[in-house]
């Protein structure tokens, strides 16, 4: 298997016989247990995801995940805003972290009454997140557990054995993540989701960052993720929060806007950027706009590959490696 990432590879079409993509086509995937009718989640960044993303995300059938980047009694307001919208606790994440601060996040939003929890950090193969996820089981074994992020089986495998439900899989891939670069360290996603699919097909996969694409997000699922975690594709947007800005380098005939999107590490740390990087990016209106297309780009997907849902696609899919040729014909 070649270490490659998603512009490396190209779907191979395959006989079909689904009739009408949009009517015909399940996306439904099962994340130990939780059932998303859009197998796409929110990144739990400090400029994706507050409540209104949860609510938004939850009314087009994905996920949304809290960021953690503010007070403790500011996270069980976020939280009670998401219930107050009437999004089920079931399907609202809490990201914390492994500090020892993070405990008493956990504690409090678990009394007020959250139950799924994201042990979100850099470097997910590590004591510290260890002892979060031991502490997290012996409160309650009624949670569900997300941690990452990690990028190999062994520590897919370690996460799964710790407590975790679920494992995040991404080390560097990400737009405002510049872990590679400033540490020459992480795995090439695809190669990453399909090493640990392949050793462990029964643990429930999020695959997070990367994503440019409905095309890689559907290259993701076929891998063997069960879900992909967006940051990058969903900034900018309605639902995210903070401010929306005009572009001065643009005059009122032409004016275009954005918001700023910044990766967690850049939030975590503000003195030290080795991580996460602050960027600029378009302002883009609401985020159903941007969730309608994934899931059209992914049923049209499924049906090229002769697929009727995500178990046909990960059985059926079929990879083929691309030189400089085919990328620039694909464009991808």
């Amino acid at each position: 298997m070649k270490a490659e990432s998603y512009s490396d590879v190209i779907l191979k079409p395959k006989y079909s016989t689904v009739p009408h993509r949009e009517s015909d086509v399940d996306l439904t995937t099962d994340l130990a247990g939780l059932k998303l009718k859009l197998p796409v989640i929110s990144a739990n960044m400090k400029t994706v995801t507050g409540s209104p993303m949860v609510q938004a995300m939850y009314k087009n059938g994905g996920l949304g995940i809290l960021h953690r980047f503010c007070t403790i009694d500011d996270n069980v307001k976020m939280f009670e805003e998401c219930v107050h919208l009437k999004v089920p606790r079931t399907h609202i994440g809490i990201a914390v972290g492994v500090k020892s601060e993070e405990k008493e996040r956990f504690q409090t939003l678990f009394t007020a009454g959250a139950t799924l929890f994201c042990v979100d950090v850099a470097h997910g193969h590590h004591e510290n997140v260890k002892k979060m996820l031991e502490y997290m089981r012996f409160t309650s074994e009624n949670i569900r557990i997300i941690a990452g992020n990690i990028a190999t089986p062994e520590a897919a495998l370690d996460l799964k054995s710790w407590g975790a439900d679920i494992v995040k899989v991404g080390i560097g891939p990400g737009l405002a993540c510049v872990t590679r670069k400033n540490t020459g360290v992480g795995v090439p996603q695809l190669y990453a989701i399909q090493s640990i699919h392949q050793a462990y097909p029964n643990i429930s996969l999020i695959a997070d960052g990367g994503i440019r694409t409905a095309g890689c997000i559907a290259k993701a699922l076929a891998a063997g993720a069960r879900a992909v975690m967006c940051g990058a594709v969903l900034a900018g947007t309605t639902e995210t929060p903070g401010r929306v800005f005009p572009d001065e380098d643009t005059d009122l005939v032409n004016r275009t806007y954005y918001k700023i999107y910044g990766g967690s590490a850049s939030y975590e740390n503000k003195t030290n950027f080795i991580e996460g990087k602050i960027i600029k990016v378009p302002f883009k209106g609401k985020v159903k706009y941007i969730l309608n297309e994934i899931r059209e780009g992914l049923q049209s997907s499924f049906s090229l590959c002769g697929s009727y849902n995500l178990a046909e696609l990960q059985k059926k899919a079929e990879f083929i490696s691309m030189d400089i040729g085919g990328k620039l014909e694909s464009e991808t």
